[in-house]
């Protein structure tokens, strides 16, 4: 793969994660009903969103393979971490920080993978 193609497949991945997480805000608003921690956690994964140029381009290259190998996984570890700390998004400071614990699960995946092909 050429430097360009890494980039461009890199600003993909940025803008799909960007995209997701967008979707993921407009979920949550419109389960809220009249709870305020909903809106509370709505905001902050817009917050997130806004701040993917945090994640460093390693990453997004970790994500993006993690997605090639397995249809939708990344999506249902993106959506997993949302529901497990939930009320705790305001606590993110970026998108940086709220990937850490996806990354770390996607290092796992691959270092799974590359065990059953040896």
């Amino acid at each position: 793969m050429t430097d360009a193609e890494t980039t461009a497949l890199v600003e993909r991945t940025r803008l799909s994660m960007t995209l997701m997480l967008i979707a993921a805000s407009r979920e949550v608003e419109a389960a809220r009903g009249s709870d305020h921690r909903y809106a509370e956690a709505a905001d902050a994964i817009r917050w997130i969103a806004g701040t993917m140029d945090q994640v460093s381009d390693d990453v997004l290259l970790k994500l993006v393979t993690v997605n090639q190998l397995s249809e939708g996984l990344l999506s249902t570890l993106i959506a997993a971490r949302l529901s497990e700390v939930g009320g705790a998004l305001p606590l993110y400071e970026d998108a940086k920080a709220f990937f850490a614990s996806v990354e770390q699960q996607v290092d796992v995946i691959l270092h799974n993978a590359r065990q059953r092909l040896n």
